[in-house]
């Protein structure tokens, strides 16, 4: 059930008149309790609140927990908590959809399809809420076997109402948690034993301070700052972009992966998609329409999603994987894992498989697309299921560990080489909107262009524009002209790149690492006769990201002693982890994450109990 909104509103209120002098703060001298901040109000968590507070219903329930010993404090920039900003209605449009299954999209661990069961539901109430709900489902896709792809704000109504759900309950079991709305926190001080949060309320401008024992930072995404004129370093908010991007432009999208695609359509949504006499979804194109060229390296499009099959693989499995890794070692390289994958493959389809058309495909982006529709439509397997994607879908749970396993150098491989080919088909469009994308390309409004590797972009300023340099399929030196460029290629993996106070200090303080180290013992010191034979070396790999302990999520800190081991006191999950963890952005992903957080608090506060 969605509940009252008035109850988080109230709840939100209380805590705002409470910012300076909490009530319970006295209370707090008396009997020292746990504090949990979590920084961030989005999707993680929502994940990580409804997961925790499950957690700790249990323990109490079990008599292994008190939960008046527990307090928890959530600092977040916006006033709405749950939708963060990719699912917020004030950031994205109706026609924005979320890319992944509804069944796929559930915030409790071992429980994916709780979006889906929470839309079935509450479906009538959205409809009424929503007048563009009901038309949404009229045209929504439902041949696919179940999955479902959702306004965004439709999954942002669902973290909202976890979220109010998750400090309902919280609250009745006796847990102390205060929402602090319009509240940025700018800085993260180690003080003995605690954490000291700097925390700048963002409607008086005042800074005050609060402690707590653990603190997760999950801030979620965030945009560079931009002062370039026609130069979109997001093309978020979407009302933003449509506003500010005249009419008759020809623009330049950087990207073409899922971010790219909603970008098209916001800058398109002035005309109309209808079907003709055939059924062919077409564009009716509004007066002075824009016009749109899609680069990338590679130029290659996201696959479509298609129907699953029953397949069970036989070679890219648990079990094959564990005997690679045990091979391996801490030597594991791409073609160890590129092999079980064509094996793979080759097994289900009974034929060898043409990486390089794969990788560089020759077919024209337009034809691809039309391919990839068909291919999602009618399937390549005996059941019209799509092969690559149910072999690919059961290998995403150990895609995390295989990447972390490989060593640095083949790391930086697989982002050179690989990276782009394997989000076409992890990161999949739903079908309703690589057919819109087709019906683009058909009437000559989108074209995409292969830019290669050594492609360079020049900012001209007299006249104000934009030049792309780079070498077609031919090596002929090209030059394109832009006055508008959109960067749609999604969120930067450097912490560089992130505007906040809070980014800043992090790594200006040190409290943070972005750059991995990792002793590599090789087997002939092994054999080694003397303690400098035997030294092992250093891998080194800066990522950019905040350096993480995998298993625990805690953020990875230096000593005094030069040694560096996980903090005791913070964790970091999201986008701020990119550059370590492959998925660290999809749902699927920050579930996972959140949920090994929840427990490692718990088994902290239950330690010995």
């Amino acid at each position: 059930m969605i509940l009252d909104k008035s109850i988080s509103e109230k709840d939100e209120q209380n805590d705002r008149t409470n910012l300076h002098t909490n009530r319970w703060e006295s209370r707090e001298l008396k009997i020292r309790r746990f504090n949990f901040a979590i920084i961030g109000g989005g999707l993680a968590a929502t994940a990580m609140l409804t997961q925790l507070i499950a957690m700790v219903k249990t323990k109490a329930a079990a008599k292994r927990f008190d939960p008046s010993r527990m307090v928890i404090k959530v600092f977040h920039k916006r006033d709405v908590f749950g939708p963060g900003f990719p699912h917020s209605d004030r950031f994205a449009c109706p026609f924005h959809i979320t890319n992944m299954c509804a069944s796929e999209m559930g915030i409790i661990y071992g429980k994916p399809g709780d979006f889906q069961d929470w839309v079935s539901d509450n479906f009538n109430h959205l409809k009424e809420r929503f007048t563009w709900f009901h038309e949404w489902c009229s045209v929504m896709d439902d041949e696919k076997g179940g999955c479902h792809h959702y306004p965004r704000a439709i999954m942002g109504e669902y973290l909202k109402d976890r979220f109010q759900n998750a400090i309902y309950l919280g609250r009745r079991i006796g847990l102390e948690i205060h929402l602090y709305p319009r509240s940025e926190v700018i800085d993260l001080r180690q003080k003995n034993d605690t954490i000291q949060l700097s925390i700048k309320d963002l409607e008086s401008g005042t800074v005050f301070l609060k402690n707590a024992d653990r603190v997760l930072l999950a801030t979620g995404h965030w945009n560079e700052k931009n002062d370039r004129d026609g130069y979109f370093t997001s093309p978020w908010p979407a009302k933003k972009l449509l506003d500010n991007v005249s009419k008759g432009e020809k623009v330049a999208i950087l990207g073409t992966s899922l971010s790219a695609i909603e970008t098209l359509l916001t800058l398109t949504s002035e005309g109309e998609f209808m079907r003709s006499r055939t059924g062919e979804l077409v564009y009716k194109p509004p007066d002075n329409s824009r016009t749109f060229v899609l680069y990338s390296r590679r130029g290659l499009l996201p696959k479509v999603r298609g129907k699953m099959g029953k397949r069970k693989n036989k070679f890219m499995n648990r079990d094959k994987i564990a005997q690679v890794l045990a091979d391996n070692g801490e030597n594991l390289t791409l073609d160890a894992i590129f092999n079980l994958l064509n094996l793979e493959l080759e097994d289900a389809y009974g034929h060898k498989i043409d990486w390089e058309e794969i990788i560089n495909p020759s077919d024209n982006p337009a034809t691809l697309l039309q391919r990839y529709m068909d291919e999602a439509i009618n399937g390549d397997g005996p059941n019209g299921e799509l092969i690559w994607q149910t072999v690919l879908h059961q290998t995403f749970d150990v895609v995390r560990e295989l990447y972390l396993l490989l060593t640095f150098e083949e790391r930086k491989r697989f982002d050179r080489n690989y990276s782009s080919v394997f989000f076409t088909h992890a990161a999949i469009q739903p079908s309703v909107n690589a057919e819109k994308l087709l019906a683009l390309m058909k009437i000559g409004l989108v074209e995409v262009v292969k830019l290669g590797k050594n492609y360079r972009l020049i900012e001209n300023q007299d006249p104000v524009g934009y030049e792309l340099i780079y070498k077609d399929i031919e090596g002929t030196e090209k030059k394109d002209v832009y006055r508008t460029i959109v960067d749609a290629r999604g969120q930067k993996k450097s912490l560089k790149s992130d505007p906040s106070a809070l980014a800043k200090n992090l790594r200006l303080s040190g409290t943070v690492q972005t750059t991995e180290i990792r002793p590599v013992v090789k087997k002939e010191y092994l054999k080694a006769k003397t303690a400098a034979e035997s030294k092992p070396t250093i891998q080194v790999h800066e990522t950019g990201s905040i350096w993480i302990d995998p298993e625990s999520h805690k953020i990875m800190q230096m000593g005094s002693d030069n040694t560096i081991t996980p903090s005791t006191t913070i964790y970091a999950v999201g986008a701020m982890t990119r550059g370590q963890i492959i998925d660290a952005s999809m749902a699927l992903s920050i579930v996972k994450s959140t949920a090994r957080i929840a427990n490692d608090i718990i088994g902290h506060l239950t330690r010995g109990s």
